[in-house]
């Protein structure tokens, strides 16, 4: 009698290609995992770079005074001008591993169950991802809970020497003169690299608005860059007070469809020009309670007011969530691949962005 036919598959191959192949499903499901990150990735705020030393972003800091009124034959200013400088982020990389041992190999044989578990495995790694890359951008790192202490870049877990994006707390500093260098500009020499600041001391929801409103206002202060904020980020508690202060009125909300798809139809609120959506990692940068690490106890809230066209979403041109081919590590009967990220965050214009600091939660009238 014949023996049975059988079929030998690489599957290294098949898991490499099947991982590749997914890739745009990858990209797609951790820039839109999180609200943030999806208000972001469909406004198309995201741009490449390709390379470099550095992250450069170009930045205005004065005016040019060439700016004059003539007459005919009058004479014009051709005074060579300063006023346009650069700021210089160093990138930040991202990773998650997928792996799979011979035995669920051998466990899962056959084309499709594999594909099954691959995918699987793929699912846990994009949510870690997505995690890690708002955790990084919304929540930042502090080294202990304190009076409006300085937020940092969180660092690696195995190398402790690697920096994460830089987050919104460290961007838009709740104390705006603080001596700290940002891209090689410190804004304690530099005015114009100062970000709007303001700590709350509304009781009431009128209060409340007018504080907002002076915010709004101060970030839209200055020539470049869309006048207003477009996007205003919260923690949960400041975002249910401000709903319930439109209970008896009229309610404010979002009705571009892109928007309430994100922000879940009729939950999407507006303040003025800027969509208003809360993270559940918002720090409290008032007490430097910060809810990923468990530092200290957040019982104030904060609100920043984003200018998207000021805030540099860059990634690398070919580092963008791609997939490394699977390898066998020499002490280990698996497989292993990576899912990598390099990018940043930066800024280019830190005035055109402010927080309201310091909000008390028992505001309910």
């Amino acid at each position: 009698m014949a023996p049975p036919s059988s079929q030998t598959r690489d599957y290294g191959a098949l898991l490499t290609t099947t991982l590749q192949a997914m890739q745009p499903r990858i990209h797609d499901n951790v820039s839109r995992g999180s609200v943030f990150l999806r208000l972001l990735n469909d406004r198309g705020v995201w741009r490449t770079q390709n390379g470099g030393d550095q992250v450069k972003v170009g930045l205005m800091h004065a005016q040019n005074n060439t700016a004059d009124i003539y007459s005919g034959y009058g004479l014009l200013d051709t005074t060579p001008q300063e006023g346009i400088t650069s700021a210089f982020f160093d990138w930040a990389q991202l990773s998650v591993s997928i792996t799979i041992s011979r035995k669920e190999e051998r466990q899962n044989a056959g084309q499709s169950r594999i594909i099954s578990l691959l995918e699987t495995k793929i699912r846990q790694a994009e949510v870690s991802l997505q995690e890690l890359l708002n955790n990084c951008i919304v929540a930042g790192r502090i080294t202990a809970s304190a009076d409006e202490g300085q937020f940092f870049a969180r660092i690696g877990r195995l190398d402790s020497g690697a920096l994460g994006p830089l987050p919104l707390a460290a961007i838009i500093d709740a104390d705006a003169d603080r001596s700290v260098t940002l891209g090689n500009i410190n804004g304690l020499t530099h005015a114009f690299w100062r970000n709007q600041s303001t700590e709350s001391t509304a009781a009431t929801f009128a209060a409340l608005k007018k504080e907002l409103t002076t915010v709004y206002n101060n970030c839209t202060k200055g020539a470049g860059a869309p006048p207003n904020p477009t996007m205003m980020l919260s923690d949960q508690a400041l975002w249910e007070t401000y709903w319930a202060s439109l209970a008896s009125q009229e309610r404010y909300v979002v009705d571009d469809q892109r928007t309430l798809d994100v922000l879940a139809g009729s939950d999407a609120l507006k303040f003025r020009g800027a969509t208003w959506a809360w993270d559940e990692v918002v720090p409290d940068v008032e007490t430097n309670a910060e809810v990923v690490d468990g530092i200290g106890t957040s019982t104030l809230s904060n609100i920043w007011f984003l200018n998207l066209a000021t805030l540099e979403f860059i990634t690398d041109a070919e580092t963008d969530f791609i997939t490394t081919p699977f390898i066998r590590p020499q002490d280990q009967d698996a497989r292993v691949a990576q899912i990598l990220w390099m990018g940043q965050v930066g800024v280019n214009n830190r005035r055109k962005n402010g927080v309201l600091y310091g909000v008390s939660r028992s505001i309910t009238a």
